[in-house]
Formats: structure tokens, C-alpha cells, sequence
């Protein structure tokens, strides 16, 4: 089963137009997809998913971008040390010698739920590098309306962290409105590895919940333009903290999705990647105006 699981991912990628690659960076191999030409688009994932979890968008990306979708350091195939931190701290400084590793100068930046907290984070902390910033459902802030997840957590019942199959389905169930169509191979496969990884992700998960400092403190720092999704009926991270990212940060648009839930980029991967790309288009296009009258200006 694991097999044929892996083929069917695989398949996914390729018809993504990606590619799996590697890179060492200190103590961590690192593992990416990778595929595309052009302006660079780096997507970062969300809590106990991988690289793959873009390869639905991917394929719309690739048309007109390098896109680069790593696992990040803990998760996926990349290394996990037993003793290392995955707090969003120790990792924003590994996505920082990532890019370095990569040689990449600027670059469109795209981060789902914890992997949008590392992209706000990022932008805050290198705006130089930032071209722009796309915002998933991110998390990083205090939910001015407490959501299913929260209220459950503070219950004792963290089902964002499955132990077994039956935690895993309910975990499905709860990050779409409607279940896009998944492979039964690659549901079992999936539910073996988060059961068999639980422990971890749940230390990961009390990490994570610790930052400092506060990322709407960090907010104001962003000169990106920034696209902000958020499905309608997350219980992940509640659709109330779209307000906050929309208020702090310079240039936002906001884009609420209907009937969804907390995977975009997979319940509604055409409504969302069709934003995203005229999202990208008018900043790109703006960018290229700016550069050509300051040429013409420097002659």
C-alpha cells in the first residue's frame, strides 16, 4: 500500500511539472519540489503536511513560475532531530539558510496555516527579499473569536494531531466543508504516518503556540503586497483573525472564500489559485513599470 501511495503522489507531482530535489542545510537534508520558470513563487506548508500538500496549485504555477515547495525542516522527508526545536523561532532562521542555500534573491512568497506564520514572519524580518506575500488561513495570531480547534485544545482534544486512522479521518473531516477526492492508498499511507510521527507533532504543536515576539507586533514591518485567503468556516484558525492580518499590515487585499474550510489549496484550489495569479500578475506587472521608468529615469 505504501507503495503504490507514493506512486500516486509521485504521478500527482508530475503531472505538477515538479520535481523532487535535496539540499543539506547545517544539520538538516532538507527535501523540495521544485519545477517551473521565471519569477521564483516559494510555498510554504502547513502543520503535518509537506511540499506536497501545493501539488494541486503547482500545476497552474509552474506554467509561469520557478516554483519551490520544500518540506520544511520536521516535517515530510526532511530531517526531524529527536532533541531539536521546530518552534517558529529556530525555523525561521533555517527558512533563511534554505533561501541562502538556494541562491534565491527575491522571490513571491506563499505560506499555508504555520507556513504562513513563517511567511509573515519572514517578510517582516527580510523585506528586501519579499516581492510578494500570500497569506493561506495563516496562524500567528490570538483568535478574537475562539475557534473549534482552540476551544477543543483547552478541552484536552487536540484532533489537529491524529494517533490513529479514526483520528486521522476526523481530522479530514474537519479541515474541508467538503472533502476534495483523495485516494484511499494515500489516506492510509497519510494516517500511517501522522499516527506514527503523533508524538512528535505533538511536541511541535506546544512549540509552536510559544512566539515571541508577537506576530502582530511584527506585522507593520511587511512593505509587501499581500493577498489574504481564509475559508469562510475554518475550525482550524477562525475566519475572525483575517481582520487582524487585513489591519496591520500596509498593502492587503482580502479575499473570504464560501463554503470552505481550512485547506484552500485543496478544497477550493481553482476559486484560490485563479486570485493568486491575478494577485501576482498586477504586482509583477507594477514591478516591471516601476523598474522601467527608474531605467529610463537613470539614463
Amino acid at each position: 500500500m505504501a507503495r503504490l501511495a507514493r506512486a500516486l503522489i509521485g504521478f500527482e507531482r508530475l503531472m505538477s511539472g515538479v520535481h523532487r530535489r535535496s539540499i543539506q542545510v547545517d544539520d538538516h537534508k532538507i527535501v523540495y519540489s521544485e519545477g517551473g520558470r521565471g519569477d521564483t513563487v516559494l510555498l510554504l506548508h502547513g502543520f503535518g503536511a509537506s511540499g506536497d500538500g501545493w501539488n494541486r496549485c503547482a500545476a497552474s504555477l509552474t506554467r509561469k513560475y520557478h516554483v519551490v515547495a520544500p518540506d520544511l525542516p520536521g516535517w515530510g522527508a526532511s530531517t526531524r532531530l529527536e532533541h531539536a526545536s521546530y518552534a517558529y523561532p529556530a525555523q525561521l532562521d533555517r527558512l533563511h539558510r534554505l533561501i541562502q542555500g538556494l541562491k534565491l534573491d527575491s522571490f513571491h512568497l506563499m505560506g499555508h496555516s504555520m507556513g504562513g506564520f513563517l511567511a509573515a514572519a519572514y517578510a517582516a524580518r527580510f523585506p528586501g527579499q519579499v516581492m510578494t506575500l500570500g497569506l493561506l488561513a495563516p496562524a500567528g495570531m490570538a483568535e478574537p473569536q475562539p475557534g473549534d480547534l482552540a476551544q477543543c485544545v483547552e478541552k484536552g482534544d487536540n484532533w489537529l494531531v491524529a494517533s490513529s486512522p479514526a483520528a486521522f479521518n476526523r481530522l479530514l473531516d474537519n479541515l474541508f466543508v467538503r472533502r476534495p477526492y483523495i485516494p484511499s492508498p494515500v489516506v492510509k499511507y497519510l494516517a500511517q504516518l501522522a499516527a506514527r510521527n503523533s508524538a512528535k507533532s505533538a511536541k511541535i504543536f506546544e512549540d509552536l503556540r510559544q512566539n515571541q515576539p508577537p506576530l502582530i507586533e511584527r506585522l507593520p514591518q511587511i512593505q509587501a503586497p499581500a493577498l489574504i485567503v481564509w475559508g469562510d468556516q475554518d475550525r482550524v484558525i477562525h475566519v475572525s483573525c483575517a481582520d487582524l492580518f487585513l489591519a496591520n499590515i500596509k498593502r492587503a487585499d482580502l479575499v473570504i472564500l464560501p463554503q470552505c474550510g481550512h485547506m484552500p489549496l485543496t478544497e477550493k484550489v481553482s476559486s484560490w489559485i485563479k486570485l493568486y495569479l491575478a494577485f501576482l500578475e498586477r504586482w509583477s506587472e507594477l514591478g516591471a513599470a516601476v523598474r522601467s521608468h527608474a531605467a529610463v529615469g537613470g539614463n
